[in-house]
């Protein structure tokens, strides 16, 4: 637990060591049931179970432009319903230990997360284990098991994130179950359907896993549109280049004007995803390679304004985020940096690692910000003379959301320093 755990408030260091403690209690109680029972047949769902959990961690999917899911709660429960209670929520724990440190997730927060499905795991093996016999009432209790899993594990996923960033709990816990339920309880459904056939009727029991596909389908074809989204944009700039005078002009404005669209409504998608309050998707970021990505995709942009760009790397710094809702965070300050930026100028990306954690500065030569719009600098659509007034309310939501801060320091005529400021943990 080294590596800035230390740094962390104790009520947060008592979740990330209690959670995992009081699931190792409840995982004893329930392993009472032992494994004498067990047929052959389920025991051959412990590899694919942990196959499965680790997969999912892996490879999360998306079901909407913006939204991820992760689909490891499935393989999860049933291995709690199927697997003999000695054995089914240490599968569990152990297929999320094993999958979080793939994604290149912390010791500490893979223990947490092992923690809270050890918890819910024991509670709904001890609720709603599957035997070799079904009836009405071993099936609702399964489905009732499926329930408990669904609302624990979200109870305690909240708790670090309202400790590490100061917001209330019930706030975040009412965000999280509003933008998540309905995933939640579709896999919960799935594994309970899954368990009780794989009891009832062995040869049905793949049967509510003809979902899967489906959302791996839904994700290619996400994917796909953003590509021929990006096709299509290229396309229109090339046509617009053979044309002159008053006809290219013409063309001219009516890129840059769908652009200016395009970018405002992905922002706004950005927005809306950051604000879902959704479990992160986190994995081990280099914060250096994150930074020049950024420059790399805004290299023509700065060219075109005759800007350049200057990074410095002090330390190495890496981190578990988020990837892809923290480089638009830094995108968006670079995007502002980049526009207020006189020619011939420059645009400084600093990484480093500071007392409290790693540190990304944007650094602009631009006029400043007048002390009146300070106080509201990072409110939505505070608009300055350019931008849509969304970058930096995104850049903050992003940030506070891993437990960050951000911040400025300016002098109006001297330039401004937009500083990311984030955890450790």
């Amino acid at each position: 637990m080294s590596g800035g755990f230390g740094t962390l408030s104790p009520r947060l260091r008592a979740v990330i060591l209690g959670v995992p403690a009081l699931g190792v209690v409840l995982a004893a109680a329930v392993a009472r049931g032992g494994i004498a029972t067990a047929e052959p047949w389920r025991w051959v769902l412990v590899p694919v179970c942990l196959v499965a959990i680790i997969v999912s961690e892996r490879y999360p999917v998306k079901i909407g432009p913006e939204q991820k899911v992760n689909l490891g709660a499935l393989p999860i429960l049933v291995a709690a319903l199927l697997l003999p209670p000695a054995v089914g929520p240490a599968t569990a724990a152990a297929g999320v230990v094993a999958g979080n440190l793939v994604v290149g997730r912390k010791w500490r927060e893979a223990a947490f997360n092992a923690g809270n499905v050890l918890v819910a795991s024991s509670l709904a093996t001890s609720i709603g284990q599957v035997g070799n016999d079904t009836n009405p009432s071993v099936d609702a209790r399964a489905a009732l098991a499926g329930l408990v899993f669904a609302i624990v594990n979200l109870v305690l996923a909240v708790l670090p994130a309202s400790l590490h960033t100061g917001r209330p709990y019930l706030v975040l816990l009412r965000r999280a179950a509003e933008a998540s339920w309905t995933a939640s309880l579709s896999l919960a459904a799935s594994a309970v359907s899954v368990a009780l056939l794989a009891v009832e009727a062995p040869v049905a029991a793949a049967l509510p896993l003809v979902v899967l596909p489906l959302i791996f389908r839904m994700n290619l074809a996400i994917q796909a549109q953003g590509k021929a989204n990006e096709q299509l944009a290229g396309v229109l700039l090339r046509r617009a280049q053979p044309a002159s005078g008053p006809t290219e002009d013409a063309i001219a404005d009516s890129v840059a004007e769908a652009e200016r669209m395009k970018r405002m409504l992905a922002r706004l998608r950005a927005l809306a995803h950051a604000d879902e309050d959704v479990p992160l998707r986190r994995e081990l970021v280099d914060l250096t390679e994150l930074t020049a990505d950024v420059v790399h995709a805004y290299a023509a942009q700065a060219g075109t304004s005759g800007v350049e760009f200057v990074t410095e790397l002090r330390t190495p710094a890496r981190i578990s985020a988020d990837k892809d809702l923290l480089r638009e965070a830094v995108a968006n300050l670079v995007d502002n940096a980049v526009r207020v930026t006189p020619r011939g100028e420059a645009v400084t990306l600093r990484v480093a690692n500071g007392s409290a954690g790693p540190y990304i500065d944007v650094i602009d030569h631009g006029p400043g910000i007048d002390d009146d719009r300070l106080k509201n600098l990072f409110d939505r659509f505070q608009r300055s003379d350019s931008g849509s007034g969304l970058g930096l309310a995104i850049a903050r939501r992003v940030v506070e959301r891993h437990g960050g801060t951000i911040r400025v320091q300016t002098k109006p005529g001297s330039g401004s320093t937009f500083t990311i400021e984030l955890p450790a943990f």
